[in-house]
């Protein structure tokens, strides 16, 4: 670390310390307060605040990293560390306002639809990709989601 760095970062501590308070009270976001009352012997007080990461945040956080990994809810779930499913889609539905499983298949259905446009991967590849039953099952929801068939779809979005 450079001279100037140090200084700098001794600076922005200066324009934190204040001296002679009496006592200091945060109040944040939830309601809750902390007073800080200092020592009678008027020693310096250094609060650091670490912002706490919310439970559904957490929540968030562990589904987004782990559904590109899941196949189904089930292990989703499981990777999420939930033992219950039940428990799991009570607290996604509070987080994301829609269950896993439609949650799962809009992700699904996005990333199918890049690639059916911007690929040249066969739909029944496409299809054994994503677990479907079979390439009708496929072109059963995609047509029914988008409102063209896929085959449809990427020969309209070549021209």
């Amino acid at each position: 670390m450079s001279t100037n760095t140090k200084l700098r970062k001794k600076d922005e501590i200066r324009g934190y310390l204040l001296t002679d308070v009496a006592s200091c009270t945060f109040t944040f976001s939830d309601g809750l307060k902390s007073r800080v009352i200092p020592s009678p012997e008027n020693e310096v007080v250094l609060v650091k605040l670490i912002p706490r990461i919310s439970k559904s945040k957490r929540f968030e956080d562990s589904v987004l990293s782990n559904y590109s990994s899941a196949q189904n809810m089930n292990e989703l779930a499981r990777l999420c560390n939930y033992d219950c499913l039940k428990t799991f889609t009570r607290h996604f539905k509070k987080c994301f306002g829609e269950t896993p499983y439609q949650w799962m298949l809009d992700r699904k259905m996005e990333e199918i639809r890049s690639l059916v446009l911007n690929s040249d991967i066969s739909i029944t590849e496409i299809s054994g990709m994503y677990g479907f039953k079979s390439v009708s099952h496929l072109v059963n929801v995609y047509s029914k989601r988008f409102g063209i068939s896929p085959h449809k779809n990427r020969l309209w979005n070549a021209t």
